[in-house]
């Protein structure tokens, strides 16, 4: 049995309806509102996972960039002036043939050639030089000459000739003695004039110097040449030998040889050029059996690298590390880059390797304390451009300046900022702020709260 109501006929029972309706919702699901004195406010805490800062040994290998030197290279620069004369023809001998005719031609010294310690690299004209030095020896000569005359001095014979000449200046004396006093016995009677009398003076005089004389050459022979004659005359000797030796020198360095085994990276000159000290270099020569690897590493791993440790070296394009040792660590940290300088050294005998590649060097570190203070690398966060952790107080996270030192991808070492046994927030530490209340969360997923948070 159906009816229907039209609304337009009825409209006041639709309304009743309604009512009645509203009024029985309202007593079945009468809510009970709390009192206002039993309202507490509660604050939500953030999850957070923790692990203990703890002690434990921290080795890590770190890679490192750098390029490829040289063990030494030396750039030869002329130490005479003069002009090339010869470059030894040391290179490969090509041999081509072109329209029928047949070319060999043997190449002269060029860079990428081999030499040995010896061999002659360039030759400057070396005339003037030589006749530098047969002109010094000359001098030399002379001056040895001169000493050992002066060492022996006069032989017996030419002493007794100087004697006779003593004494035949003494019996010329005597005679002009003995030729005034007769003139001067006549003067009187005016039997000669004045002036032949003063002449014979004269005479009296030159023949007492000339006894003098005679007398202290005599005397001189007897005695032998001073001590003091003989110093100058050794030094002269000294003197020539030491010009002789300076005159071989510059001599010597009119050929240049090759101060070691290597390889000629550059040649700058040609037979005819005119050369001086002092220029640019002439030839460039590298020591290529061992190269070394130069590496900026950050001081925040000073004390973790010494000289003898090993390491592993990629050159570009090279498809295998091969084997290094550290060489050189120097002792000073650069105050713009906060790196020290390293060196690695790594065998090229056989020349797989050149000088200036670009090369990574991974080299294991450890840290400079057997029981170093580590915590999880995802602990991590920078504030303002500074390291820090969040550690877990009376149930706040607080933010802690920490100083890293050696690192991996899973464990930083802190060497400052914290003590063994805080609780470090391992989860990302980004999501948190300085302050804001946490819940550890337990590695089982359940929750512990502190009497501060209860």
């Amino acid at each position: 049995m159906s009816f229907q109501v039209k609304s337009s006929t009825y409209p006041w029972m639709w309304l009743g309806v309604s009512l009645v309706v509203l009024a029985t919702g309202c007593n079945q699901q009468q809510t009970k509102l709390p009192e206002a004195d039993s309202y507490a406010k509660r604050e939500r805490h953030i999850e957070v996972q923790v692990v203990p800062a703890s002690r434990q040994k921290l080795a890590v290998e770190q890679e490192f960039t750098g390029d490829l030197l040289p063990r030494r290279v030396t750039r030869i620069v002329a130490e005479v002036s003069g002009v090339i004369t010869h470059i030894p023809e040391i290179g490969k001998k090509i041999n081509v043939t072109v329209g029928g005719k047949s070319y060999s031609e043997r190449l002269g010294l060029t860079y990428g050639q081999h030499v040995k310690k010896g061999d002659l690299l360039l030759q400057i004209d070396s005339r003037d030089y030589e006749i530098a030095l047969q002109i010094a020896k000359a001098k030399l000569a002379k001056a040895q000459a001169d000493l050992e005359k002066l060492l022996s001095w006069e032989r017996d014979e030419e002493i007794s000739r100087l004697v006779a000449m003593q004494t035949e200046a003494v019996a010329r004396l005597e005679q002009a003695k003995r030729n005034r006093n007769r003139l001067e016995k006549l003067l009187p009677n005016h039997a000669i004039s004045e002036s032949e009398f003063e002449e014979s003076e004269t005479e009296v005089t030159a023949a007492a110097a000339a006894v003098d004389s005679a007398t202290a050459i005599v005397e001189q022979a007897k005695a032998g040449p001073t001590s003091e004659e003989i110093a100058v005359q050794r030094a002269l000797v000294d003197q020539a030998q030491a010009e002789i030796k300076q005159k071989e020198i510059e001599l010597s360095k009119a050929t240049i040889l090759a101060p070691y085994d290597g390889v000629v990276t550059a040649i700058n000159v040609e037979v005819g050029e005119r050369v001086a000290p002092g220029g640019d270099s002439l030839i460039e020569l590298m020591d290529l059996r061992y190269l070394i690897a130069e590496i900026n590493i950050p001081e925040a791993y000073v004390g973790a690298v010494q000289v003898e440790d090993l390491a592993h070296v990629l050159a570009a394009g090279a498809t295998e590390a091969v084997p290094g040792v550290v060489v050189a660590v120097n002792e000073m940290v650069d105050p713009a880059t906060r790196t020290f300088r390293t060196r690695v050294a790594i065998d090229n005998i056989r020349a797989k390797f050149k000088a200036g590649q670009f090369a990574k060097v991974r080299i294991p570190l450890q840290s400079t304390a057997a029981d170093s203070l580590v915590v999880p690398a995802r602990s991590m966060v920078f504030i303002d451009g500074q390291p820090h952790v969040y550690v877990v107080e009376q149930g706040r996270a607080t933010a802690r300046r920490v100083e890293p030192g050696l690192a991996t991808e899973e464990a930083v070492e802190i060497t400052s900022g914290l003590s063994p046994g805080d609780q470090v927030v391992t989860d990302d530490p980004n999501l948190l702020s300085s302050g804001v209340q946490v819940a550890v969360r337990s590695a089982e997923g359940s929750l512990t709260l502190t009497s501060a948070q209860q």
